[in-house]
């Protein structure tokens, strides 16, 4: 229901931007960010959004995706980076999720970068789950993943569908901005790496004034 209601989205987003068929190609709607703090300083940024050229979109616009990725001194230079390389007009309404490298949440500077990211860009979807990966973040990004749906909608369905999970536990872009300037809960993310050539879950790490403090099994989380 909800890949349904996320095609409809799409669609109606190219309607109200005034593309014909033929200029689908010019837009972009990025499901999946990652982002990555690199050794040396700066970003990396890493985004799927759905191949809408692929011929298998005609029948079905969520079938697969389409990457781009590029290093940053500053993360608000991504979506225009972006823009500008693959001619693409790039919104960020319909993100699902944000996937990000655990060295992110070890720097106070870089969370306040990401942060500051996420509070200055007027089209971004706070109600984006939030992931921790550990160098999986090339592997998680990569036509070589075996999912029958863009990378977005795959980890969506998969978080959702943790029945033991206690409703509003996931956590989204919106608590991560509010613990930043509360500091007052700690939160539990799902730690997502690649088994298979697929994504999976296997660990929560816990996040307390936005720095991972430890971690804690699914079995922990589910039981609690």
């Amino acid at each position: 229901m909800k890949k349904c209601i996320c095609i409809l989205c799409v669609a109606l987003a190219l309607c109200l931007s005034g593309c014909e068929n033929h200029e689908v190609e010019s837009n972009a709607f990025p499901l999946a960010l990652g982002v990555a703090a690199e050794q040396d300083g700066g970003f990396h940024m890493y985004m799927a959004y759905p191949d809408l050229e692929d011929p298998d979109a005609a029948d079905d616009a969520l079938s697969g995706d389409a990457y781009w990725d590029e290093s940053l001194d500053d993360l608000s230079e991504g979506t225009d980076l972006m823009s500008k390389a693959s001619s693409r007009n790039v919104d960020m309404n319909h993100l699902k999720v944000l996937i990000l490298d655990g060295r992110m949440l070890d720097d106070g500077v870089n969370a306040e970068c990401l942060i500051r990211f996420f509070c200055e860009k007027k089209d971004m979807a706070w109600n984006a789950y939030v992931l921790l990966t550990d160098g999986e973040m090339e592997n998680l990004f990569s036509e070589e993943t075996q999912l029958n749906s863009c990378l977005g909608i795959y980890l969506e369905d998969l978080l959702e569908g943790w029945e033991n999970l206690k409703s509003g536990s996931l956590i989204t872009v919106g608590d991560l901005v509010s613990q930043y300037y509360n500091r007052n809960e700690t939160l539990l993310i799902p730690v997502v790496s690649i088994v298979e050539s697929r994504p999976v879950a296997e660990s929560f790490a816990v996040v307390s004034d936005l720095c991972v403090t430890g971690e804690r099994s699914m079995e922990e989380v589910f039981e609690s």
